[in-house]
């Protein structure tokens, strides 16, 4: 086996989910409602972690944020077709409460990483000494800068001026 990396624990989780999600899908009977119920169900439960996967490989914080939020969306979607699914079978699975559970610490878990992440970046933004220009869009340095004034100065005592 390869080199075992250091994973977090919403990556770890997300992954061991996806897992449980692909085991219990493989146990459940072939009828034509339960293949369109648990194809969403697969679908949306393995993506949250291919989401936090991406997340995690992501080129700013705002990447980070947008991809986490798609992951806490797949993570709700796969509640409601877990939810779905315990109130349409015949017999109900305890696997079922405990795929829901699981499901539900997940959203919880990744709301709360995008709420900090929101905070810190906004903070960190807030503290930048850099001022936003409302028309342009751009940052602009807060300093004045003096090299145009120099110029002025030495333009002014050229003869003829």
């Amino acid at each position: 086996m390869g080199q075992q990396r250091s994973q977090s624990i919403v990556q770890d989780k997300s992954f061991r989910f996806a897992v449980q999600i692909v085991g219990y899908i493989r146990r459940q009977q072939k009828d034509y409602v339960n293949l369109v119920l648990t194809r969403q169900l697969l679908r949306s439960g393995t993506s949250i972690g291919a989401n936090v996967e991406e997340a995690l490989g992501g080129q700013s914080s705002k990447d980070f944020i947008s991809k986490l939020a798609i992951a806490a969306k797949e993570a709700r979607e796969a509640g409601y077709w877990l939810r779905l699914i315990r109130e349409t079978q015949l017999h109900n699975h305890p696997e079922l409460a405990s795929l829901l559970a699981e499901c539900g610490e997940l959203v919880k878990m990744l709301n709360s990483i995008i709420l900090t992440t929101r905070r810190k970046l906004m903070t960190h933004e807030n503290s930048e000494p850099r001022t936003q220009n409302s028309k342009l869009g751009v940052a602009v340095d807060s300093e004045p800068r003096t090299h145009n004034s120099k110029l002025r100065t030495q333009n002014s005592e050229l003869p003829g001026s």
